[in-house]
């Protein structure tokens, strides 16, 4: 089992918004041309076979990227406002698509 500590993370937030920051404007942005995606829960991670319909959600959940960029500007503008896990899952599909925008898997 891995572990890692939130002061770990703090330090790989930072050190990604400094290589945003060197490749980018802090006024700049980001393009993302993704609308909808597949969320693959982690404890389907390790299941390689394909699904009869990939498109079931009992088998992979879609995920909407406009969706989750307006939540998470509520939560850059509305200081009350609590994050939640829910949060986690949209940051990391907003940061998925800007690295394969820039690191593209082919």
């Amino acid at each position: 089992m891995n572990t890692i500590k939130v002061s770990e993370l703090k330090t790989l937030f930072e050190r990604v918004i400094e290589k945003l920051e060197t490749e980018y404007s802090s006024d700049t942005e980001m393009e993302l041309k993704t609308i909808i995606y597949r969320l693959i829960p982690t404890e389907k991670w390790n299941k390689f076979e394909k699904p009869e319909d990939w498109f079931s959600t009992s088998e992979i959940d879609q995920g909407d990227l406009q969706d989750d960029v307006m939540e998470l500007k509520k939560l850059i503008s509305d200081k009350e406002r609590i994050a939640t896990f829910v949060d986690f899952d949209r940051l990391a599909s907003v940061l998925r698509e800007i690295s394969q925008v820039e690191n593209p898997i082919e």
